[in-house]
């Protein structure tokens, strides 16, 4: 299979101490009452990042004592964590630099501690996120209630086992690869506050009334921003506004178009069509967990590089938001608009207007919760009333701003080909071979 490398059980490469490869404490054992503000951090399933490979605050915490009494659930730095319930398949490392030496784990997760001598805790993260052992955890998952799977299913999962100074150099590739995708989303996301500056600059503090010689308006025409402010017309005890600036409802700025309710048969193989965006693809990108279709299902919602995205249904703290399309040509699945601004250039404001809303949709979707889940329906945008500046103040915001969101494009692109670069990768590094040929400057995946 591997170059002769051994395939052995996950247990067979657990540290040689009690409790190396253990599941989380019994149900009654760990409750909310047990959380405090300080002291040892719990792993839950929200500290697994959506980018990354480490495990990131914030924590929830328990005392020291109530963490010795859950010392069989106890994690360390270096350790390799797995969930056990929920989203099957996540994996994580707990990292070095958190400032704390000990974790315990809840009880939806699962942890390794590495023989060191035998295998590298980086290997067995890229080894678990390999398609084969998702594949292996996806035919063993028990599908009862909530997908979950166990500890014993986890001890016998199979890994090969190349020399340590091979998985070192397999590792470091794919490191590389995952460091450059983690540079671009700082990047990302350094462009996506600069925007946000400049919209509060702009539309929220209004700094540039009374002031032409603002920073921010070099460059742009005269007499753009007036003197002074004022109430709104026909609303004297309205906030004010910038004189002759309005106020109008925000479905009469842009078309909501929502996404495609795709049936069984629309769907494809993998890499045949196009793929399918749902709300996991907006945090996680196009990856193994993604459906594509050919046809765009009964009523197609194709997706171009820029588009302004807001996901109305789903958890309202992580699932209801407004995100900018970078993934290339796509199909776009129900419980999704597709933001469409009534003149192509009002997409930086109108984008930037969103992302301010973003608190009243969250209560929006928290008032409309049902079974955890919340929505943004369109009679509740109906209501909401928005800021209408004139549009040759749009127009110069969009001059201004636009290569800040360019930004956020070609960063979202070049990720997306990292990553399928990587995800290229990973099965043939883990099969063997390819791992030298690269060294030699042999071999190399294909464009993406």
């Amino acid at each position: 299979m591997s170059l002769g490398w051994p395939e052995l059980p996950l247990e067979a490469i657990a540290a040689d101490e009690p409790n190396a490869l253990a599941g989380g404490p019994f149900g009654s054992d760990l409750v909310s009452d047990d959380y405090r503000d300080a002291g040892v951090p719990v792993i839950r399933g929200s500290n697994f990042a959506a980018e990354g490979r480490f495990i990131r605050g914030p924590f929830a915490y328990v005392s020291a004592a109530k963490a010795e009494q859950l010392s069989r659930s106890r994690a360390r730095p270096g350790d390799v964590v797995f969930t056990q319930r929920g989203t099957v398949g996540q994996v994580a490392l707990v990292p070095e630099d958190l400032g704390h030496d000990r974790f315990v784990i809840s009880q939806s997760q699962m942890k390794l501690t590495c023989d060191r001598r035998r295998v590298l805790p980086e290997f067995v993260y890229y080894w678990f996120r390999s398609p084969l052992v998702l594949d292996y955890l996806d035919r063993h998952t028990i599908a009862t209630g909530v997908p979950h799977t166990n500890l014993g299913i986890l001890r016998k999962t199979p890994i090969v086992l190349p020399p340590l100074r091979e998985q070192r150099v397999i590792a470091e590739h794919l490191l590389t690869l995952d460091d450059r995708i983690a540079a671009l989303r700082d990047l990302e996301r350094a462009l996506e506050r600069l925007h946000r500056a400049l919209f509060r600059a702009w539309f929220v503090d209004f700094e540039p009334v009374g002031d032409p010689a603002h920073p921010t308006l070099r460059g742009l025409p005269d007499g753009l921003f007036p003197d002074d402010l004022a109430a709104p017309a026909g609303d004297p005890d309205g906030a004010p506004l910038p004189r002759g600036w309005a106020r109008g409802g925000l479905l009469d700025r842009a078309e909501f178009r929502n996404g495609t309710a795709f049936r069984p048969v629309d769907f494809s193989e993998p890499d045949v069509g196009m793929p399918v965006i749902k709300i996991a693809e907006l945090s996680r990108g196009v990856g193994p967990q993604t459906r594509w279709s050919v046809t765009g299902g009964r009523r197609e919602r194709r997706l171009e590089d820029g588009d302004v995205l807001f996901a109305w249904s789903g958890n309202p703290q992580t699932s209801i938001g407004t995100t900018l399309w970078g993934g290339g040509p796509a199909w776009l699945n129900q419980h999704i608009y597709q933001v469409l601004p009534d003149a192509p250039s009002d997409r930086a404001y109108l984008y930037g207007l969103l992302r301010r809303l973003q608190p009243d949709f969250v209560e929006i979707a928290r008032n409309n919760q049902t079974t955890g889940l919340g929505h943004v329906a369109k009679k509740d945008l109906r209501r909401l009333e928005v800021l209408v500046p004139p549009p040759a103040v749009r127009d110069a915001f969009a001059e201004l701003s636009a290569p800040l969101l360019d930004g956020v494009v070609a960063a979202k692109r070049e990720v997306l080909a990292l990553a399928r670069a990587r995800d290229f990768l990973l099965p043939h590094l883990l099969r063997g071979g390819l791992h030298r040929r690269l060294g030699d400057g042999g071999a190399a995946p294909p464009q993406a």
